[in-house]
């Protein structure tokens, strides 16, 4: 086997995006800055470099590492108390552990978020995470998938991505990985993906496993 899975989390793992959503929310208040609903759907699956700076652009006194910290540091908590497994995850990496399938994560968070999910994920089921901290540039540019491969030791064009955000699903597309793609938060792929799925419960593992190159 040549090919590689490599999963995002928020959205596709775990619905965490209404953690994010809150906790934003809940920062903006305590800082007195307007936040609407708007400006949290236009977070998702973006580097969380933007929404730190569009925060100080609002008017919030602090530096923009410290504001992602803060914002995503109780996301992580929140995720280490309760994970909040979307339909079909956890099974699909139980099975993914009991067949040493290679997987790793793939995510635009921290490396305190990744960490808090590879801490509840079944042992064995991902190798490591490639999170924000490990690289220059963020989804949806291809570097975070294409280190996750290659240090994997994987052939891209023999792997499989999942996906739910727009700029996730370029990313993976642009490091010549298989897409496929979870309609959590969009009704379809911004770019051809081999597969779309409502949700990881759709995917037969048997026929997952077969079809890694």
């Amino acid at each position: 086997m040549t090919g590689a899975l490599l999963f995002d989390m928020d959205g596709t793992l775990i619905d965490s995006e209404p953690m994010w959503h809150d906790e934003m929310r809940r920062f903006a208040r305590a800082h007195r800055i307007e936040w609407t609903t708007e400006d949290c759907h236009w977070t998702t699956g973006r580097p969380m470099v933007e929404w730190g700076e569009r925060m100080r652009e609002r008017g919030v006194d602090m530096d923009r590492a410290a504001i992602v910290a803060e914002i995503a540091g109780a996301v992580a908590a929140g995720v280490r108390e309760d994970v909040p497994w979307l339909p079909g995850s956890l099974a699909l990496l139980e099975r993914v552990a009991e067949r040493g399938i290679p997987a790793a994560l793939v995510t635009n968070a921290s490396g305190e978020n990744a960490r808090a999910l590879l801490e509840a994920a079944p042992e064995g089921a991902l190798r490591f995470a490639v999170s924000a901290d490990d690289v220059e540039r963020s989804k949806p540019d291809p570097e975070p998938y294409a280190l996750a491969v290659r240090r994997l030791g994987a052939d891209a064009s023999a792997s499989i991505a999942f996906e739910d955000s727009g700029s996730g699903a370029r990313s993976a597309a642009a490091a010549g990985a298989r897409l496929w793609f979870l309609t959590t938060q969009l009704p379809q792929s911004p770019v051809p993906a081999e597969r779309t799925i409502d949700t990881l419960a759709d995917v037969d593992s048997d026929e997952l496993f077969a079809a890694l190159g």
